[in-house]
C-alpha cells in the first residue's frame, strides 16, 4: 500500500490547522489553553524567523529558542498584538464550538445533514425481476426493476431499519426497524405497510419458515430470537443467543434456522475469543445445537451451499490475535479474515450430532481484506462472493478449489494459513464505499451489492468476471463532512496493509467485546477492554489510563504510531473523522420508559446511587459515593482517573479513567480489562474491600435495584 502523506500546505492552510487547534468545547481546561497560547506563541516565533525569501532563518546560539525582537516602540507594538491575539484565541476557545466538536442534534440533523439513503440489505424476488434495497439512513425499502436498473417504489418504514425478508409466496416483504423494536409488513404488490409487528430490542435479521407462518427474528441488544406468529402478529416464544445476534438465514430444506452473533461469548479477558452459531430446529421450534467457532468474533451474513455440495455454511469472521502485543501490527497478523466453513450434522446435538467447523483466511500474504460481511453462493455451487466492507471489494470464492483446499490440509492448520486465498479466490473486484450485503440472480450471471456509504449498488457480471456497472440510488450527491468521516471509519487503507479500520474494533461502532494488549514499555502489561464510541463526545480524556485529553489525540499521531502503523490521516481526514465520532448516537434506552417515568425498583436503585450513609447509618466517604465520579451532567463521568482496587499483576498502574455509563447495559464486559463479565460482577467479585463504592453493606434486593437505575442511564 502507497503510504499516505499529510499536505503541508500554505501559510494559510496553516492558520486553518491552527484554528483548528484553537477551537473547541466550552469545557476546555486549563491543560488545553494553555496548549494553544503555546500553539500561538510558537506559531509567532516561527513567523519572526522568516526570511523575506520565505526561508526559515536559524536562530543563533545566543537567541536560543526566542527569537529577537526589536527595540523601543516596535517591540511594544508587536508585544501588544501578540497579547491582542493570545486573547482572542482564548476567548474563541473558550466559546465557539469547532465542527468536529458541534453534534447533530435531533432537530439540526434534518437541515444541516442530506439524508442519505445508507442501504444495508438487499433481496431479490424468486424470479429476479425486482430488488428490494434496505435503506438505513433514510428509513425506507425500495424496490429496484432490475432489468431497467431504475427504482421504481419506495416505502417509509420505521427507524434505522436493517434486515429484509420475504414470504414464501413473495407477496409480503418484512422489514426490520432497529431502533423502533418494531418489523414493518409491506405489501409487495402496493407497496404498502400493512401492519407493524413488534419484536424484541434491536432487530436486524429476520426468516420467514417454508409455511410462511411463522417469522424469526434476531433481537441483537436483546441477545435473543423472537418467534413471531404471523397469524396473530403475536411474539410467542424468545430463544436466548449469545451476544449480539445480527443475521439469520433459512436452510434450503427448511428444517433449520441458523443465527449468527456479532460479538463473541463471555470469557475470561486472558483466553482467546469464541462466538456462536445458533440453530434453531423450525419443525420443534426447540435449540437443535450451539456451534462454537472458535478464535473469532462478527460472525456476519449466511450462505448455505447447494445440497450437491454437502448444504455446508460459509459464515464471514474476524480473527484477533488480541492476547499479543499490538507491535506485530507491523509484521501482520494481528487482524485476519475469512470464512468459517460450517458443516451441519446430520442429527441433532441432544442425538450426539455435532457440527465441524473449518476455519480458512482469505487475506492475501501482503494485504488483507478487512470487514468481511456479505456472501451469497451462485445457483450451482460453483462460486461463493464475500464482500470486504473496509477494503471496498467482493471476493470471489472457487468452491471446487476451496473443497480441494479443505481435503489438503489439515483444519487445525487452516485458520494461521495466509497462503490459502491465492489457491481458492479466483479473483476480486473492487466496489464502492462498504459493501455489505450481496444477492445473486436465479440465472447465476449477474450478483448485486449494496454499497452501505454510497448510496449506490455494484453490479457484477459472474460470467466476464468483471464489474457490468454502478446503479446510483438517488441519494444526495454531496459528500458532506459527517459523511466523509464515516467513509474513514470504516476504511482500513489507512493502516499498514489493510490489516483494519476504525470500525474493525469498533463495530456499530460501539465495541469488540475483547481485552487488548496494548502498546506499552513493558510488553504483555496494561491490558485493556476495548470500549464503546456511541456518544463519546465530551467524555474525555480517552484511554483507559486517561493519557489522551481529546479525540485528535486519541485519533490523530497516536492511533497511527501505535495501531496503523502508518502515516495516519491527514489534517482534513482527521477533522472528518472527529466529526464523525462526536455524532454518533446513542441509541434509544431499551430499560427507560417513553415517558422517563421511573420503575419502583428503578427508582429504588437511584436512592442507593445517591445514598450518603450505609444501612447502619454510618456516612459514606464523599469520594466513595456513586455520584462523586459517575455525576449526572456530564455523561456520568468525572473525566478523572481513580485507583478502585481492580488493578491485576499485569497492569503498571491501579489508576484508571472513570467511564461514562450512558447505556451501560450494552457495554459488557466491564471494568478496564473486562474482567467482570456483567454489571453484577462488578461489585459481587472484583469489590470485596469497598474500594469501588461502599457495597459489601448491601442486601441481594438493593444490588438488583441499583442495577436496574443503571441501565436508564
Amino acid at each position: 500500500m502507497t503510504p499516505r502523506k499529510p499536505s503541508s500546505g500554505s501559510h494559510g492552510h496553516g492558520k486553518d490547522k491552527l484554528l483548528r487547534v484553537l477551537r473547541g468545547s466550552k469545557d476546555l481546561t486549563q491543560r488545553t489553553r494553555r496548549t494553544s497560547v503555546t500553539s500561538v506563541l510558537n506559531l509567532f516565533r516561527r513567523q519572526r524567523t522568516q526570511r523575506n525569501d520565505g526561508q526559515e532563518r536559524v536562530p543563533s546560539h545566543e537567541e536560543g529558542t526566542v527569537p529577537r525582537v526589536a527595540s523601543g516602540r516596535s517591540s511594544r507594538c508587536a508585544w501588544l498584538v501578540l497579547a491582542a491575539f493570545v486573547a482572542a484565541a482564548m476567548l474563541w476557545a473558550a466559546r465557539i464550538p469547532s465542527p468536529e466538536a458541534a453534534p447533530l442534534g435531533p432537530q439540526m440533523s434534518a437541515a444541516a445533514e442530506p439524508e442519505y439513503l445508507t442501504p444495508v440489505e438487499v433481496k431479490l424476488s424468486p424470479d429476479g425481476a425486482k430488488l428490494y434495497i434496505v435503506c438505513e439512513g433514510s428509513d425506507s425499502l425500495l424496490a429496484l426493476d432490475t432489468r431497467t436498473r431504475q427504482v421504481v417504489a419506495q416505502v417509509k418504514v420505521g427507524d434505522k431499519p436493517r434486515g429484509i425478508a420475504l414470504s414464501p409466496d413473495a407477496r409480503t416483504i418484512y422489514v426490520s426497524n432497529s431502533w423502533s423494536d418494531t418489523v414493518s409488513e409491506v405489501d409487495a404488490a402496493t407497496f404498502k405497510v400493512r401492519r407493524t409487528l413488534k419484536t424484541g430490542w434491536c432487530p436486524v435479521g429476520l426468516i420467514t419458515d417454508p409455511p410462511g407462518k411463522t417469522l424469526y427474528v434476531a433481537n441483537s441488544i436483546g441477545d435473543d430470537v423472537s418467534v413471531i406468529d404471523l397469524a396473530t402478529g403475536e411474539d410467542t416464544k424468545r430463544f436466548r443467543t449469545r451476544h449480539y445476534p445480527e443475521q439469520v438465514t433459512l436452510s434450503r430444506d427448511g428444517r433449520r434456522v441458523y443465527v449468527s452473533n456479532v460479538l463473541p461469548l463471555p470469557t475470561a479477558y486472558d483466553q482467546p475469543p469464541a462466538s456462536e452459531l445458533l440453530v434453531i430446529n423450525a419443525q420443534k421450534q426447540t435449540v437443535a445445537e450451539r456451534v462454537l467457532v472458535p478464535g473469532v468474533i462478527e460472525l456476519r451474513h449466511i450462505a448455505e451451499a447447494p445440497a450437491r455440495l454437502g448444504s455446508y455454511l460459509l459464515v464471514p469472521f474476524v480473527r484477533p490475535k488480541n492476547l499479543g502485543p499490538l507491535i506485530q501490527v507491523g509484521q501482520g497478523w494481528v487482524l485476519t479474515h475469512g470464512i468459517a466453513v460450517v458443516r451441519p450434522s446430520a442429527v441433532s446435538a441432544t442425538e450426539g450430532g455435532k457440527s465441524r467447523v473449518t476455519e480458512v483466511l482469505l487475506d492475501d500474504i501482503d494485504y488483507y481484506f478487512a470487514g468481511n460481511e456479505g456472501v451469497a453462493f451462485t445457483p450451482d455451487g460453483r462460486q461463493a462472493l464475500v464482500t470486504a466492507a473496509q477494503a471496498n471489494v467482493v471476493s470471489v470464492v472457487d468452491t471446487v478449489r476451496l473443497a480441494r483446499r479443505l481435503r489438503e490440509v489439515p483444519s487445525e492448520e487452516l485458520a494461521d494459513r495466509l497462503d490459502s486465498a491465492e489457491t481458492i479466490v479466483a479473483y476480486r473486484l473492487p466496489t464502492g464505499h462498504s459493501p455489505s450485503s450481496v444477492e445473486v440472480a436465479p440465472d447465476g450471471r449477474v450478483a448485486y451489492i449494496a454499497n452501505r456509504l454510497d448510496d449506490s449498488l455494484t453490479v457484477i457480471d459472474l460470467a466476464r468476471r468483471r464489474v457490468a456497472g454502478t446503479v446510483d440510488l438517488g441519494g444526495p450527491k454531496e459528500i458532506t463532512l459527517l459523511r466523509r468521516g464515516e467513509q474513514l471509519f470504516n476504511s482500513a487503507k489507512y493502516c499498514f496493509q489493510g490489516q483494519f479500520a476504525c470500525a474493525t474494533c469498533h463495530p456499530n461502532s460501539h465495541l469488540d467485546g475483547l481485552a487488548w494488549n496494548l502498546e506499552t514499555p513493558q510488553l504483555g502489561r496494561d491490558r485493556v477492554a476495548n470500549r464503546t464510541l456511541r456518544g463519546v463526545r465530551e467524555t474525555g480524556p480517552y484511554k483507559w489510563s486517561g493519557k489522551n485529553p481529546d479525540l485528535a489525540t486519541q485519533c490523530g499521531p497516536r492511533i497511527a504510531k501505535f495501531l496503523f502503523r502508518s502515516e495516519g490521516f491527514n489534517t482534513q481526514e482527521l477533522e472528518a473523522l472527529l466529526t464523525y465520532l462526536n455524532n454518533i448516537p446513542l441509541a434509544p434506552n431499551r430499560h427507560l420508559a417513553a415517558d422517563g417515568q421511573l420503575t419502583e425498583a428503578q427508582e429504588r436503585g437511584k436512592a442507593v446511587y445517591y445514598r450518603t450513609h450505609k444501612n447502619d447509618g454510618t456516612v459514606i466517604p464523599i469520594q466513595n459515593r456513586c455520584d462523586t465520579c459517575h455525576p449526572a451532567d456530564s455523561h456520568y463521568t468525572n473525566k478523572l482517573s481513580a485507583d478502585v482496587g481492580t488493578a491485576t499483576k499485569f497492569d503498571t498502574s491501579g489508576l484508571f479513567d472513570t467511564p461514562q455509563l450512558d447505556r451501560v447495559y450494552e457495554d459488557a464486559p466491564y471494568l478496564h480489562d473486562g474482567e467482570a463479565l456483567t454489571l453484577e460482577e462488578i461489585w459481587t467479585v472484583f469489590n470485596n474491600k469497598d474500594t469501588h463504592g461502599i457495597t459489601s453493606d448491601m442486601s441481594k434486593e438493593q444490588l438488583n435495584d441499583l442495577i436496574e437505575f443503571l441501565k436508564t442511564l
